[in-house]
């Protein structure tokens, strides 16, 4: 079975806490977007970076 796939050529990185950021990435002619909730994000910020991350997939869904 020959599978063509195209790979990954840009992956961007942006912290979940950052909502200007998701929502520029959106816009952007990226193959992948990672939404970081770990090391990107201030201990006192991520719980209010997974509430956000839960919104955009909510609104994309």
């Amino acid at each position: 079975m020959d599978i063509l796939e195209r790979p990954y050529r840009s992956v961007l990185y942006i912290p979940a806490s950052n909502g200007r950021a998701i929502e520029k990435a959106r816009t952007l002619p990226v193959d992948a977007i990672i939404l970081d909730l770990e090391d990107a994000v201030a201990p006192d910020q991520k719980a209010a970076a997974r509430e956000a991350l839960v919104a955009v997939l909510e609104a994309r869904a």
